[in-house]
């Protein structure tokens, strides 16, 4: 196919001769597959694939500013006919030459400029507008939208690359869009002198609800929804960048302290494709044991999906069930194709699963339910059951990333339809990505309440329900990135940005520092109970400067730091250590118990001090 030049109006024909031939040429070369120019809703979920875009389809709705339907599937009022078809052509224009992932902009700001023309008394055809009605579209754009400065932008681009270059006005437009740049707020970010700077942040209450689910629930829904939380604690992330993980995404590498694991990440908005290592020994094996568990979870679906990549055409067929191909079958082989433990009942058969009866029946015991009491079970056709489930498939299928062009039979958020429903018996054999509304739903935001902290007994101490986003968990390593001091760009690059220096070493941020959000999470954590020689302390830092016992607890805590064998509670900015690398014998410094890189170094720092008095009497043997 030959290379497609953009349209260019002639100077010598009017704006409404040349604005008919700029609508032809955009119809015949439209960059969409398998849309009808005359619908008012275009359905382009194959153009551009999306992050971890899974089932989820792109529609894009030629509907008016004053369309009542909000976010429903539908078009109430369209666009007027006399704007409607060049609303068509610029978007299937500007699609075509930019290949946009995020094009509601681009549909918003064609209905504001029809929006502008009608409020100003004109016919709503594009040869009407003026430097004046975009003006008044510019207003309308302040008025509805968040962030007016980008929708300018696009409103800018309009004209200057759709609009003056087709000739489609009488005169050409000089026009600017007056929106003033406002930094968009980022809810990944936290400034630190705001008064409502924990405002994004989860409550540690919920992130602690999610640990303890995570251990103790047997339930399936609760276990995969903690298994997306625990990727998401592992390393600030987005969330299709965890659903778009592929199953081998584990990585060994060997350093001077010995082997290490990471994950294999790529990044959501540019950034390049990195491994993120675990920050501790404890944190890896967790990380392991999710990420086998989803594995294992999901190698029926997966081994299925692999089966409709290979054979588009044909209904897979598990183990046991091959020589049912083209049969007429029952219901209770029905549930064995699918995976289902139980069987279908007679009257979901058609409205559950659109299976058409054969009007026959079979007497056969090994091919009925045994709870049937006729002895004899109805035969549905096979050619329904495939429809079915290939009709289960979207069209992007076998594609689940288009970013990293994962496919369906890799990843490893590919599980067995029904895992996140309670109420649902999970089909084994057929496959389907989790999406990040499901797994927001199960953090807190379903319409019906019901949610992985419903289930197991979990509220807040004032007794509402606790609820927690997806995006959450970055909020909060980002915000105890920053409070460990860690450079933007290290921030930067441990969050997958793309606006970074190119990194050869990478200093990992420990992921235990409760002690760090405790302090900075303020009010939205719960009291923390302390006990021994810091109960003690605090006791005597209360009665001495008079304060509450929070206040007190955060000035002993304030200056609590790390170290090569524990934890340190001496605020260095106060007084120099009086037991400079002498911690054994402080009382200021922790032990802790049971772990290994605290033991080894105390272990190489005791052969390196033996080593170094036996070169010492070596050379000069005591006396």
């Amino acid at each position: 196919m030959g290379a497609i030049f953009h349209f260019v109006g002639r100077n010598d024909l009017s704006a409404k001769e040349n604005l008919n031939p700029y609508i032809e040429h955009a119809r015949k070369n439209t960059p969409f597959a398998n849309i009808e120019w005359k619908d008012d809703i275009w359905d382009i979920t194959t153009f551009v694939i999306g992050r971890a875009q899974g089932k989820t389809r792109k529609l894009a709705y030629f509907k008016s500013l004053r369309d009542p339907s909000g976010s429903k599937q539908m078009v109430q009022v369209p666009l007027d006919p006399n704007f409607m078809s060049f609303a068509k052509a610029a978007f299937s224009e500007s699609m075509r030459r930019l290949r946009l992932v995020e094009y509601n902009r681009h549909l918003s700001a064609l209905r504001v400029i029809e929006q502008a023309l009608i409020s100003a008394g004109l016919n709503p055809c594009i040869t009407n507008l003026t430097p004046f009605i975009l003006d008044n579209a510019a207003e309308i754009l302040r008025e509805k939208y968040q962030n007016p400065w980008a929708m300018g932008r696009v409103l800018e681009r309009i004209v200057t690359e759709i609009i003056n270059p087709a000739r489609l006005t009488p005169l050409l437009l000089e026009w600017r869009s007056p929106m003033e740049y406002a930094a968009p707020v980022r809810n990944d970010r936290v400034s630190t002198n705001s008064e409502k700077h924990t405002s994004r942040l989860p409550r540690l209450e919920s992130i602690l609800a999610l640990a303890d689910i995570h251990y103790k629930s047997k339930s399936m829904p609760d276990r995969v929804a903690t298994a997306f939380v625990t990727l998401a604690m592992y390393a600030p992330s987005r969330a299709s960048e965890i659903l778009s993980l592929p199953v081998n995404c584990i990585r060994h590498a060997d350093t001077k302290d010995g082997p290490t694991m990471g994950i294999a990440w790529a990044p959501a908005k540019g950034a390049m494709s990195m491994t993120k290592f675990a920050a501790s020994d404890e944190f890896e094996a967790v990380i392991e044991s999710t990420v086998n568990y989803l594995a294992e979870l999901g190698a029926p679906a997966r081994k299925a999906a692999e089966w409709y990549f290979n054979n588009p055409k044909d209904l897979y067929l598990p183990p046991g069930t091959e020589h049912l191909r083209g049969s007429p079958i029952t219901l209770q082989e029905v549930s064995q194709i699918l995976g289902k433990e139980t069987a279908i009942q007679t009257s979901h058969a058609k409205r559950g699963y659109g299976l058409i009866a054969t009007g026959r029946v079979t007497n056969e015991r090994s091919r009925m339910q045994d709870s049937r009491k006729t002895g004899l079970a109805p035969l549905y056709e096979f050619d329904s059951l495939e429809r079915y489930v290939l009709g289960k498939l979207p069209a992007i299928f076998p594609i689940l990333d288009g970013h990293t062009k994962i496919k369906w039979h890799e990843a490893l958020f590919v599980l067995p339809t029904n895992v996140l429903r309670p109420d649902g018996e999970t089909l084994l054999y057929l496959p389907s990505p989790i999406s990040t509304n499901q797994i927001n739903h199960q953090l807190g935001t379903n319409p019906n309440g019901v949610t992985v902290f419903t289930r197991n007994g979990k509220a807040n101490p004032d007794g509402s329900p606790m609820g927690i986003s997806t995006h959450a968990f970055r909020h909060l390593l980002n915000t105890l990135a920053q409070s460990k001091h860690l450079s933007e760009a290290l921030i930067a690059f441990w969050s997958g940005r793309k606006n970074i220096s190119q990194n050869e070493w990478y200093d990992h941020l420990p992921q235990e520092a409760f002690i760090e959000a405790y302090l900075k999470l303020g009010d939205v954590g719960k009291p923390m109970q302390v006990a021994g020689q810091l109960e003690a302390k605090v006791r005597s830092i209360e009665v001495t400067h008079g304060l509450t016992r929070e206040e007190a607890l955060k000035l002993e805590l304030g200056a609590t730091h790390r170290t090569r064998y524990g934890i340190c509670r001496h605020d260095h900015a106060l007084t120099p250590c009086p037991k400079d690398k002498d911690c054994v014998s402080c009382g200021e410094h922790t032990f802790v118990k049971g772990d290994q890189r605290h033991l080894d170094e105390a272990e190489f720092q005791f052969k390196m001090h033996d080593k170094a008095v036996a070169d010492a009497q070596k050379v000069s043997p005591p006396l």
